[in-house]
């Protein structure tokens, strides 16, 4: 994704100058000039970020200047990611970030080192900045309050200008001529730390323009690093603010998205909000429910008052079904409830059409039982008749909206639990490598706890984004002070000593979610339970989730496919061996199936004169299969070959113990159009039709070709 380009190999440094360039050539060229004229007295490198700039200047720039390190982006990565790579590159124990507008004064880099070096408590250090004409910038700040916000951010700002909420958070109390702690320090120029990066991380890449600094600076103080304001370095700024210039233009745009990014990571209500996130999304599905239930039943009401011409009977008044409305509430409420509509679990998957149409049809038979065994004259059979198919498509349509807001907000990282891990480093560290990106996997990954050695501190995993934050007995402070939502342990073997249990009863009692990875997971699958054996805890594998009525729908659905496919298939069964199979266009194989659960049933299979399986409506020998219960509709994908295929990844490990035993199916979570997501009923439909079982090409290990073997061509390759 970038292209370096400059002296490559260099070593360590004691000050590496980052510069993220976009679209200002002008002023990058004067601040490498005073960089080149007022150099540090000490080991340095500079570094330019470039993100994809289109300026015909920069070329002219980059010829003047070919000691820095170039580093070329192919797209607008944003300011926290281009620091990022910048610092990255170049390992050093200080990091000046300076944006392009920031004109260096004769000796000011070394006053900044000296500084930081005279107080190793400041994680980040903030110099002096000045407009063009001498004058004072206002470059440290006070944390933003919601009252700052509406004068900043809003009308109110132009009708109290001179509000002392403003004044206070620009610290216009100070007259910036000593130094001091401060909140935060402008991210235009600052020195950071090296060690304390160790603690606090990088900045972070969520917020591509603005509050990145407010957020590096929250983050110090959280990890027990002072945030400096100096006046004995200076530097000249060409402050445009983009963001203040004009309502509702870009700038403006990106600087509110950032600013409900940070909010999002450290609001409490929006922390309470995600620790609370399973029930308060169970009750947003029911209130969906339940609103798409009044409509389902007021559009079943007008549809069936439109044609009231095509019935005899007349249609009592809306007021008279009202009873009938919330007996039907009160029925789908605790119907979904049972049923498991609102048991919300971390995976966020989105259920499938074919369970939102069991949900139903369970309701809708309750419903109609009802009405009829009250002998409730005032209903109208239409209206329920209309109102069922309505209500699944209500309930359907809410579900999905859920999920898709979920998911829009997940990938924006707005919904993400902050998450705390705790163990081993060597065992995070080899977890964090093979994880990729965090938060493309719906993880914000706050930091690491571990024991340190004595006397010292633990570096940065995951490529310096996971710093480490403290011992595993601060763990509650950390969660508190972080906004954690869930804290995952690596230990294995569980908490030791009373004051691991004391940790855990004081995460449980702030309902901290808690997980544990282990290899043995699979335990914790519907069905099983936790026992004591020999005075050991040990899990139970009862019955792999086995359920009757699951058994019995099963099996009445491949009872009903096989009839089905018995009669529509039966006149082309006819045809194919009548004309396609003499004429060599066609032949029949019978076919030893596999799996694991031990069914090895042989089924016939009409296939092309290439070896292809052929549609179901040519499958006439599948509907002796499917009423004998050798094959099912739905259920594991079948193997040919004797081959037994084992679970090889998490999910389907997982998949394995919570499925029932059954016979393999011609269609099946398998029949997934896109990789990792469950294959939905109209994916399962179309598997069925066009290649049911999933074989594509079939082949001669464990077939045996029945029928006009002369005329039957030699398959390709093999089949699944």
């Amino acid at each position: 994704m970038a292209e370096a380009r400059g002296h490559g190999g260099e070593g360590h440094v004691r000050l590496a100058i980052v510069i993220v360039h976009f679209n200002t050539s002008e002023d990058l060229g004067r601040c490498l000039e005073s960089i080149a004229a007022y150099p540090p007295a000490t080991s340095h490198r500079v570094v330019i970020v470039d993100n994809a700039s289109h300026d015909e200047g920069l070329a002219a720039v980059h010829q003047r200047h070919p000691a820095c390190l170039w580093l070329f982006n192919t797209e607008n990565t944003g300011y926290a990611r281009g620091c990022n790579k910048g610092m990255a590159a170049v390992p050093a124990d200080y990091y000046l970030i300076l944006n392009p507008d920031i004109v260096v004064q004769p000796g000011a880099l070394d006053r900044l080192l000296e500084f930081a070096d005279a107080h190793p408590r400041a994680g980040l250090v903030g110099p002096q900045l000045l407009n063009e004409d001498g004058s004072l910038q206002e470059s440290c700040r006070r944390f933003y309050t919601l009252r700052t916000l509406l004068l900043r951010r809003t009308v109110l700002g132009r009708i109290f200008p001179d509000s002392r909420t403003v004044q206070r958070h620009l610290m216009r109390d100070f007259d910036h001529h000593s130094s001091r702690p401060v909140d935060w320090v402008l991210g235009g120029c600052v020195l950071a730390r090296r060690t304390a990066m160790d603690r606090s991380g990088a900045m972070d890449e969520r917020f591509f323009l603005y509050f990145e600094d407010v957020d590096w600076c929250y983050r110090m103080w959280q990890a027990g690093y002072e945030v400096q304001y100096t006046p004995d370095a200076r530097f000249i700024h060409r402050h445009r603010r983009a963001s203040a210039r004009g309502r509702f233009g870009r700038s403006w745009w990106l600087h509110l998205g950032s600013l409900i990014s940070f909010y999002e990571k450290w609001g409490m209500f929006v922390w309470l909000l995600k620790k609370w996130r399973g029930p308060l999304l169970a009750q947003l599905l029911w209130v969906l429910d339940m609103a798409g239930l009044s409509a389902a039943f007021v559009g079943a009401y007008a549809l069936r008052q439109a044609a009231a011409g095509w019935f005899s009977e007349p249609l009592f008044p809306f007021h008279e079904y009202l009873p009938l409305l919330g007996f039907a509430g009160l029925l789908a409420s605790l119907t979904f409830l049972l049923t498991g509509r609102y048991r919300v679990d971390g995976s966020g998957r989105a259920r499938s059409l074919g369970e939102h149409l069991q949900q139903v049809g369970v309701l809708a038979i309750l419903l109609l039982a009802a009405t009829y065994l009250g002998h409730l004259d005032v209903v109208s059979r239409a209206v329920l008749l209309l109102f069922i198919p309505l209500l699944a498509l209500a309930t359907f349509t809410g579900d999905r909206l859920v999920r898709r807001v979920r998911g829009r907000l997940e990938r924006g990282r707005l919904t993400l639990e902050r998450t705390l891990l705790a163990g081993p480093p060597q065992r995070i560290g080899a977890w964090l490598a093979s994880l990729g990106p965090a938060a493309r996997r719906g993880i914000d990954v706050a930091g690491y706890v571990a024991e340190p050695p004595a006397g010292a501190g633990l570096p940065a995993l995951g490529g310096g984004d996971v710093p480490w934050l403290g011992r595993p007995l601060e763990i509650p402070e950390i969660v508190r002070r972080y906004r954690v939502s869930q804290v995952v342990f690596w230990e294995e073997g569980g908490p030791r000593s009373p004051e691991d249990w004391a940790v855990l009863a004081t995460l449980r009692r702030e309902r901290i979610r808690l997980r544990w990875p282990l290899p043995g997971a699979w335990l914790a699958v519907a069905g099983d339970h936790v026992e004591t054996f020999g005075g050991e805890l040990s899990a139970v594998h009862a019955g792999g989730g086995l359920r009757a009525t699951s058994g019995l729908a099963a099996r009445a659905c491949a009872l009903a496919t096989g009839a089905c496919v018995a009669l529509l298939a039966g006149p082309a069964w006819l045809w194919l061996r009548a004309v396609r199979v003499p004429r060599g266009s066609a032949s029949v194989v019978s076919v030893a199936l596999s799996d694991l659960w031990g069914h090895d049933p042989t089924v016939s299979l009409a296939i092309d004169g290439g070896g292809r399986v052929l549609p179901l409506a040519w499958q006439w020998p599948l509907a002796g299969a499917l009423c004998r219960g050798r094959i099912a509709v739905s259920g594991p994908r079948p193997q040919t070959g004797g081959r037994r295929e084992a679970p090889r990844t998490a999910d389907e490990v997982l998949a394995f113990w919570r499925s029932a035993p059954c016979a393999p199916g011609l269609t099946g979570e398998w029949a997934a159009t896109r990789p990792g997501r469950p294959a939905g009923f109209a994916a399962r439909s179309r598997q069925l039709w066009r290649d049911p079982g999933g074989f594509g090409l079939l082949g001669d290990a464990g077939s045996r070709i029945v029928g006009d073997t002369a005329r039957a061509r030699r398959p390709r390759e093999e089949g699944t």
